[in-house]
């Protein structure tokens, strides 16, 4: 990836600068080395964020520290919930790149799909890897409902060890819709906030795991949910 040897914590053409000391504490939380590389490539990512959110509404959250917490430090929770051999990660609905984008960032080792049906998200997807130099990372435009099949020649028919998603489906839809995609042995993650409960009735809930967790920096709880392909039905 990009050494940033140009890239200060600021950017001019915004004249507004990440909150750095925010996004430090929240990866030491996270037992993240916060390392200057990783602080400029997020102080990228969030200036490109709020310059595209301006023509095309990317994201609904536009203050600094909270794109730092509700978005970079969100994501990251992810990783704390990945087996430890995954290698391969597809993130599903990704919209502006959460919460894969900044999964990659901490751990380039991974490969990673973006699946986003959505023409301008996928333009911005494409801009971010190319801005930040990412490899191993594939920007493929369609909806979860048409993969593989329509998807097959692009996706190549991949299966993945891990499938995410933020706050796009419900538990049940997600896991249907995700298994396909899926790898045997791999597992689906959602976060979902304090309310999730009411989202398992029906489930085999012995078939979940679930870890709730605090987005760093702040009191927000996330409940964090795993199940292991193929899904065992009550």
């Amino acid at each position: 990836m990009k050494e940033f040897n140009s890239l200060t914590v600021s950017d001019n053409s915004t004249n507004q600068s990440i909150p750095v000391e925010v996004l430090r504490e929240g990866l030491t939380a996270l037992a993240i080395p916060a390392t200057q590389w990783l602080i400029e490539a997020f102080t990228l990512y969030l200036n490109e964020l709020k310059k595209w959110t301006r023509i095309h509404n990317l994201t609904a959250i536009t203050e600094d520290a909270d794109i730092v917490r509700r978005h970079f430090l969100d994501s990251l929770l992810y990783l704390m919930c990945l087996p430890a051999g995954a290698r391969s990660v597809i993130d599903i609905g990704s919209g502006a790149g959460f919460p894969g984008i900044p999964m990659k960032l901490v751990r380039p080792e991974l490969s990673l799909c973006l699946l986003e049906p959505t023409g301008k998200k996928t333009a911005f997807l494409r801009h971010m890897v190319a801005a930040l130099s990412l490899t191993g990372v594939t920007v493929v435009q369609g909806r979860v409902e048409d993969a593989p099949g329509s998807l097959q020649g692009v996706m190549k028919g991949h299966t993945y060890d891990v499938a995410v998603v933020r706050s796009l489906f419900s538990v049940d839809a997600f896991l249907t819709k995700a298994v396909k995609l899926v790898k045997p042995g791999g597992v689906m993650v959602l976060s979902k906030g304090k309310d999730y409960e009411k989202e398992l009735v029906g489930l085999n809930t012995n078939a979940l795991h679930i870890e709730r967790l605090t987005i760093p920096t702040t009191d927000i709880q996330r409940f964090i949910i795993t199940a292991t392909a193929p899904l065992i039905t009550p």
